[in-house]
Formats: C-alpha cells, sequence, structure tokens
C-alpha cells in the first residue's frame, strides 16, 4: 500500500474553522466600518440641525439688534473735564454689561459654552470681540472659517470645531447693529456623540466576541463531523482498493458529503456487479471455450485414428468431421460475441444511413433457410406495409435481426413458426416473435445484462452476450430493442428505429 499522503500543517478541519473565523472577522470589520462612520456622521449633522432649530426658535439675534454699542476713544484728550471721562466709561460699563447678558442669556437656552459677538472683519479675516471699551489698538485674530465666511458673506454658516479635545457644533450668524454687521459665534458641546459612539462601540464589541464564540463553537464541531465522515469514506476507498470487503458507511445527509458517500455506495455495488460479472465471465468463458475445445480435440483425434486404419469407416469420420466442424462454429460465434463486445466498449462510430428493413429481413432469413428447415421451423416475413425505411447502421442493424432469429430458433421447437413483422409511422419496428416457452417476468431485464442468460436457452450454451449487444447497438443508433411484455404463446423482441426516407437510388444489399 503506498505510504498516506502528507497532510498540511492545519489539516482540513483546522482550514475550515480557520476559513470561517477569518469569514467572521471580515464581516465584523466592513460592519464596523460600515456602521461607525455613517453613525457619527449621521449624530453631528442631528447636532447641527437641532442647533439650527434651537437658534430659530429662540430668536439668536433677537438679543443683540438693540444694542446700542458706542466706543471710547483711544485718546481722552479731546473730552473736556473729569466727568465727560467717568461719563464715558459708565456708559461703555453699561452696555458691557448689556452685551454679556445677552451672550449669557442665549447660552443658557441653547445650552451652549460660548456666545461671543465679534465684529470688525477685514477682508483676510482678522476681526476682534466686540467690548464697548476702549476697543485695542490691533485687531483680536479670529480666523476661524465659518464665522470669516458668515461676515463676508452675510448669511449663517453652521459648522464643527475642536478645542483640547473637545468636540462642538458652530454656528455664525451675522447680525447687524446700528448699520455695522457683526457675527454671533456660538460653541455649543457636544461630548454625547463621542459617548453615544463609545456605547455603540462596546455593544458592537460585546455582540462581535459573542459571534466569534458562537462560530467557534458551531464550526469546530462541523469541521471535525466532516472531517470524520470523510475519513470514513477514506477508509472505505482504501479497503475497495485493496479488494477487501467493503462496508459503505451510511450517511442520510442531504449534503455535498452525503451525496459523496451515496455515490460511493451506488459506485462501490456497480463494482460489486462488476466483479460478479467478471467472474461469471470468467467461469462461462472457462467452461463455454474449455467444452467445445475439448470435444473437438477428442473428435478430431477419433477422426485420426479412423483415417490410420487400414479401410477407414468414411461414414464415421464424415460424422466426426461433421461435429467437429459444430464446434468450430460455436467457437466462431463466441469469439464474434466478444469482438462485437469490445467494439461497443471501444465506441467505434456507427454509420447513419437509410435501411430498408425488409430487404434487409429477408437477406438475414435466408442465412437461417438451412437450419431452420431441418428442424421444420417455418419462417415468415410479415411486411404487407410495404418498404419501411430507417435510419441507421445497416451491418448493425442486421446484426440484430440475427441476434433475434438466433435466440427464436435456439428456443424454438421443431414445426413451430418464427415470424417476423415490420410496422412502420412515426418510427418503424421490426418484431421477432417465436413459438418457445417465453420469458419469465423475473427474466425480462436479466436477459438485456451482459453475461447474463436466462434458464430457457433451448439447452443452447453461449455467454448471454446476444441480447445485451442487440440493445447497446440500438441505442446507439437513437432506437431501443426491448420485449413485448403483453405477447403470449411465446417472446416477442421488437426493434424500434428512426423513420427515414426512402433515397433516390437504390440500397445496396447487406450480406
Amino acid at each position: 500500500m503506498r505510504a498516506r499522503p502528507r497532510r498540511g500543517a492545519l489539516g482540513l478541519r483546522g482550514r475550515i474553522v480557520g476559513a470561517v473565523l477569518v469569514t467572521t472577522v471580515a464581516t465584523l470589520g466592513v460592519a464596523a466600518v460600515a456602521l461607525f462612520g455613517p453613525l457619527q456622521k449621521s449624530l453631528r449633522d442631528t447636532a447641527k440641525n437641532t442647533l439650527r432649530s434651537d437658534l430659530a426658535k429662540h430668536g439668536a439675534t433677537a438679543g443683540f439688534s438693540e444694542l446700542k454699542l458706542q466706543y471710547v476713544l483711544e485718546s481722552v484728550q479731546s473730552l473736556s473735564g473729569d466727568t465727560k471721562l467717568g461719563d464715558a466709561l459708565d456708559q461703555a460699563d453699561a452696555q458691557r454689561r448689556a452685551l454679556l447678558n445677552a451672550e449669557n442669556a442665549l447660552a443658557t437656552e441653547l445650552g451652549a459654552t460660548h456666545v461671543i459677538l465679534l465684529g470688525y472683519f477685514q477682508p483676510n479675516g482678522v476681526g476682534y470681540i466686540v467690548a464697548p471699551v476702549f476697543p485695542p489698538p490691533i485687531a483680536n485674530p479670529d480666523r476661524s472659517p465659518d464665522v470669516v465666511t458668515a461676515y463676508l458673506t452675510d448669511r449663517s454658516v453652521y459648522g464643527f470645531a475642536s478645542i483640547e479635545d473637545a468636540d462642538y457644533v458652530r454656528a455664525a450668524l451675522p447680525i447687524r447693529i446700528g448699520g455695522t454687521r457683526y457675527v454671533v459665534a456660538v460653541l455649543k458641546p457636544i461630548t454625547d456623540i463621542k459617548s453615544a459612539v463609545s456605547a455603540v462601540g462596546r455593544a458592537f464589541l460585546y455582540a462581535a466576541l459573542a459571534g466569534l464564540g458562537l462560530t467557534l463553537i458551531l464550526a469546530i464541531p462541523l469541521a471535525a463531523t466532516i472531517v470524520r465522515r470523510l475519513r470514513q469514506l477514506r477508509q472505505a476507498a482504501l479497503q475497495l482498493a485493496v479488494g477487501g470487503p467493503v462496508e459503505v458507511p451510511v450517511d442520510r445527509a442531504r449534503d455535498e458529503v452525503g451525496d459523496l458517500a451515496r455515490t460511493f455506495d451506488i459506485m462501490q455495488r456497480r463494482l460489486q456487479a462488476q466483479e460478479e460479472a467478471r467472474r461469471a465471465f470468467v467461469a462461462t468463458a472457462s467452461h463455454e471455450l474449455r467444452t467445445p475445445l475439448t470435444s473437438l480435440d477428442g473428435m478430431l483425434e477419433l477422426l485420426d485414428d479412423d483415417l490410420r486404419e487400414p479401410e477407414p469407416d468414411i461414414h464415421d469420420a464424415r460424422e466426426l468431421l461433421e461435429r467437429a466442424r459444430a464446434q468450430s462454429r460455436r467457437l466462431g460465434r463466441l469469439a464474434a460475441d466478444l469482438l462485437d463486445l469490445s467494439r461497443i466498449d471501444a465506441d467505434v462510430k456507427l454509420r447513419s444511413e437509410p435501411v430498408e428493413l425488409g430487404e434487409l429481413s429477408r437477406a438475414v432469413l435466408a442465412e437461417f433457410e438451412l437450419g431452420t428447415s431441418d428442424r421444420g421451423i417455418h419462417s415468415t416475413l410479415d411486411d404487407a406495409v410495404g418498404p419501411v425505411w430507417a435510419l441507421g447502421d445497416p451491418g448493425s442493424v442486421a446484426q440484430i435481426i440475427r441476434i433475434l432469429l438466433d435466440n427464436a430458433v435456439h428456443v424454438s421447437a421443431d414445426g413451430s413458426e418464427i415470424r417476423v413483422e415490420l410496422r412502420a409511422g412515426d418510427g418503424v419496428a421490426l418484431s421477432v416473435s417465436d413459438q418457445g416457452p417465453g420469458v419469465p417476468a423475473t427474466e425480462r431485464e436479466v436477459i438485456f445484462q451482459r453475461f447474463q442468460r436466462g434458464y430457457s436457452t433451448g439447452g443452447q450454451a453461449g455467454f448471454g452476450l446476444g441480447l445485451a449487444i442487440g440493445r447497446e447497438l440500438a441505442e446507439r443508433m437513437g432506437g431501443e430493442l426491448a420485449l413485448d411484455q403483453d405477447y403470449t404463446g411465446g417472446a416477442k423482441f421488437t426493434l424500434r428505429l428512426p423513420a427515414a426516407h426512402a433515397p433516390d437510388q437504390d440500397p445496396v444489399p447487406v450480406l
């Protein structure tokens, strides 16, 4: 026995579990990417839309439009007296408190951490925080894109900002106070988005771990079961290879391995049938070949003895010679059957041409005329339908007719009748019927199998190949050879072939 092939490091079970595990992990990874990105974006968009709705609901700019922002000049030299300077400072302080109140009120209503009024934006994006007191000589750089865009385009802009690892949704609302353009900048924290994504992530992780665990729990026993079933089939195959008795494991599962097991069982049964047929063939061949050879050798020896006599018995010598010729013909028929069988197995291509069954039947009947007349067997051809043309191989059709007539002659009693009948239509039919013992119901399919012979053979020897060869030739020509099960008083075999049109020229006779 050959050495077992080396297996991979993991084996089939490991590869199955690994493939399932990798597939599960990859699926979870793709699901995570497809889930968390859109989830975070959806939550941020929801936060932005909520801020926009709240700003519209609370009238964000209403608290700022009524402010009167007047700045104290950088130089107080133009002011006359401390009183005017003090009044200006008091007025600026009041305006500052009003501005802070408006900012704090809006921040409270929105839940925002920052609400700031910005102004004096230059085209390069530079501005400063509005405070109604000495404006700084250098503008405070606030270069937030959404604020600058809102100031320059006079349209509300919404966006997001990150300050010290904290995420905010930001709104920039343009507003005019006393004819001067300003921007109200609102920052609202959205830390709940991170917590929500984190919570979903934890839930997804727990679900993924549970899914991986369940996958392993299911995949490992499944892989072990598949491997065990395959090993059983492997053991059965090895057992079959060494020629021992095979016990195919019963596998009723409706999957590919179960189908393989059932197919293997079918193959094993067919191999057993072929082995039994081979043994039967060897036994039959040894018997059928040994018997005529032994008889032929004995008769030739007796003939030699007769011829060596001073006065040979010519009559006895002729009888021995005739019997020797009969055994020789028997060997010839057996050899011809084996040759036909080998041609069928070799799938030799058959011809396909119009064949006139009436003319062909008369030619084959003439071959049996001498043997049937000696026994008083009467052969008739019923061709009342006229010429019957079939599509097939002339030699194969003639061989099938010979097989049917030869069987009929063997089982027919002396003085009986053999009838050949032709029928035409969509498909043509040729039937050969006899008045022999018929075919028992238990043998109606057996007789068409190779090396299988019925019990009612008229005492004639043979391999049991004739009807098997005839059926296979008929099927290769697109027809069939069957036993008429309704026929009584003997046996009736019918050859059916595709119909054909008569050719323009006369058919060439088959000899």
